[in-house]
């Protein structure tokens, strides 16, 4: 766990609720006769769009410097699909539901966007924390399944990131995964981290009840800042 940024103490409240057996590893198939699909709601922002731009750093340790990217870059902010079986899940239950608000937002492939919210991440060091803003809630089974992710966090130490949640009770937060990510890359005024592996965090395994279990691999996360 992490208490205000740093202090792994457990949190007096927990994140989110989960309730046993609620969710399987895979998502059932639809078939003849299940209900409506998940219902989503959005009470979303103003993304941050690509008109904000930064100057690049003159600093280069530890950033790889590259041409623009033919490909797309990805969207600002931190954007993550958390586990396409699970969110499938949720959208097949009859009462699943899916919301975004306080500036997150849901693309139509499945992944979550969290808007940036501050940095100070240290590109000669390699280490920091970027902080994003949002709140993404996954819910079902009248109420007895509940996931909640607020304001993540991804703080980068010893070659490696953490990836955590607030737990909506002051300053704490808990561990949600592990980022397996290299030194970022430098694209068009911008540090951008592609594809970046998550591992799921003890704390993650509480979190899905088991049904993920520490160290299984995750859906792969995006983040996109100013440099």
């Amino acid at each position: 766990m992490l208490r205000g940024g740093n202090d792994r103490t457990s949190p007096r409240h927990p994140a989110v609720t989960v309730a046993p057996a609620a969710c399987a590893a895979q998502a059932p198939a639809r078939g003849p006769g299940r209900g409506p699909a998940a219902r989503i709601h959005s009470d979303v922002d103003p993304p941050l769009g690509s008109e904000q731009t930064s100057q690049p750093s003159n600093r280069s340790s530890r950033v790889h410097a590259a041409p623009r990217s033919p490909d797309p870059l990805p969207p600002m902010g931190l954007t993550w699909g958390i586990k396409r079986s699970f969110v499938d899940y949720i959208k097949e239950l009859p009462d699943g539901t899916v919301a975004v608000s306080a500036g997150a937002t849901m693309s139509e492939a499945g992944r979550f966007s969290f808007p940036a919210a501050g940095s100070d991440y240290d590109v000669l060091t390699g280490t920091g924390v970027l902080r994003f803003r949002g709140d993404v809630r996954l819910a079902g089974h009248h109420g007895m399944l509940l996931v909640r992710l607020l304001d993540p966090w991804v703080e980068f130490s010893g070659g490696r990131g953490i990836l955590s949640i607030s737990t909506g009770a002051g300053q704490d937060r808990a561990e949600l995964g592990f980022l397996q990510a290299s030194a970022p890359r430098a694209l068009a005024g911008f540090l951008v981290w592609e594809q970046a592996e998550v591992l799921n965090s003890p704390d993650g395994a509480e979190l899905f009840d088991g049904q993920y279990a520490a160290g299984q691999p995750m859906d792969v996360l995006s983040i996109r800042v100013p440099a």
